[in-house]
C-alpha cells in the first residue's frame, strides 16, 4: 500500500497562491481579508513544511523563486480544476434544464418532428436546444449532450453512436418529373445540383458523391450554392435542383412525398454522428434520460426506413 506524503494545510496553499499572484503580501492580505502578518506567518509555514524558499524578501516587496514559480503554476492549476469539479457536481442533480448542442438541419428536421414525444414521456425535463455548426467545448458551455459528425474533438467524452452518414440524392417529385432522363449518377451529373457551402468542417459534397459511381464532377452541370443545409433542402422541396440527402433527416420528407430518390444509388461513409456528453451530464439521470430517448428514437427511424427500402424494392 502506498504511503501518502503529508500535505502542507490548504489554507496555507491559498495563501500562497494570492501572494505569489499579487507580487505582495500586503495584496493578498487585502484580498484575503486578513492581516498582513497573518499571510507572512502562512508563507512561512509552507516553506518550512516544504523545506524551500518561496520568496525572496526585498526592500519594495517579494519575488518568487524557482521553486516559488514552479508551486505557483501547479497550484493554480489544482485550484481551477477543483473549481471546475465543484462546479460540475453541484449540476449532477437531476431535474435541472438539460442542454443539447444539435446542427441546424438535424434540429430542423429531425429533432423538432419528434419533441413532443419526449415531453409526453418526460414532462418533468425542460430541454434546452442549442443550434450549432460547429464542435463546441461541453464543459466551457454547459452542454450536456451533443450530436456530433465522427469523433470530433470528443474522443475523452462517453459517446453513443445515432446514426450512420448515409448520403443520396433528393429532389421534388416536380423536378423529376421535369426530368425522367435522371436515371444514373451519370445523368445527375448533368443536371441541376445544389450544393452545400461548408465552413467548418469536410463533408461529402457532389464531387465525393458522383466520384464513387465513377463519374467525374468535371461533367456537373448547373450549379446552385447555399451556406445552410436547411436552406439546400428549402431549393430541393421548391423544384429547384438535385440536393445530396442525409437519410436521417430526409427520410420524413420522403415518406411524405415531399422529395424522392431518382436513383437508388447511396453512400455510406466512415464517420457515423455520434451523441456525446459532457463529465457532469453523463452522471445525472434527466441527462441520460434524452440520451436513451434520442437513441431509441434513432434506432425506431432506421427500423422503418429500412422496412420502406424493402417495400420499395419488392417486385
Amino acid at each position: 500500500m502506498l504511503k501518502r506524503f503529508d500535505q502542507p494545510a490548504m489554507g496555507n496553499l491559498i495563501t500562497f497562491e494570492a501572494a505569489a499572484r499579487t507580487g505582495s503580501f500586503t495584496k493578498a492580505a487585502l484580498e484575503l481579508a486578513v492581516g498582513q502578518p497573518a499571510v507572512s506567518h502562512a508563507i512561512r509555514l509552507l516553506e518550512d513544511e516544504l523545506g524551500v524558499v518561496l520568496f525572496d524578501r526585498r526592500h519594495k516587496g517579494v519575488e518568487l523563486t524557482e521553486a516559488g514559480r514552479y508551486l505557483l503554476e501547479q497550484v493554480s492549476l489544482g485550484l481551477t480544476l477543483m473549481d471546475q469539479a465543484l462546479r460540475e457536481v453541484r449540476s449532477m442533480t437531476p431535474g435541472h434544464q438539460v442542454t443539447l448542442a444539435v446542427s441546424t438541419a438535424t434540429a430542423t428536421w429531425w429533432l423538432m418532428p419528434r419533441i413532443a414525444r419526449f415531453k409526453q414521456q418526460h414532462p418533468d425535463i425542460e430541454l434546452r436546444c442549442i443550434t450549432t455548426d460547429i464542435d463546441l467545448d461541453l464543459e466551457r458551455e454547459r452542454i450536456d449532450l451533443a450530436i456530433t459528425l465522427g469523433s470530433g474533438e470528443f474522443a475523452q467524452h462517453a459517446r453513443w453512436r445515432f446514426v450512420d452518414e448515409e448520403v443520396f440524392a433528393v429532389c421534388s417529385p416536380a423536378f423529376l418529373a421535369a426530368n425522367p432522363q435522371l436515371q444514373s449518377p451519370q445523368d445527375l451529373a448533368n443536371s441541376t445540383l445544389l450544393h452545400l457551402e461548408e465552413r467548418y468542417r469536410p463533408r461529402v459534397d457532389w464531387s465525393l458523391w458522383l466520384a464513387r459511381f465513377g463519374v467525374s464532377a468535371a461533367r456537373a452541370g448547373k450549379a446552385l450554392t447555399f451556406n445552410d443545409y436547411s436552406i439546400v433542402l428549402q431549393a430541393a422541396l421548391e423544384g429547384q435542383g438535385l440536393a445530396l440527402g442525409w437519410r436521417h433527416i430526409v427520410e420524413p420528407l420522403i415518406a411524405q412525398g415531399r422529395l424522392v430518390r431518382p436513383v437508388p444509388q447511396s453512400v455510406t461513409t466512415d464517420q457515423p454522428m455520434y451523441i456525446v456528453a459532457s463529465r457532469a451530464g453523463r452522471a445525472r439521470s434527466d441527462v441520460m434520460a434524452l440520451k436513451d430517448w434520442l437513441v431509441v428514437e434513432a434506432a425506431q427511424n432506421l427500423a422503418q426506413d429500412r422496412a420502406q427500402d424493402a417495400a420499395l424494392a419488392a417486385p
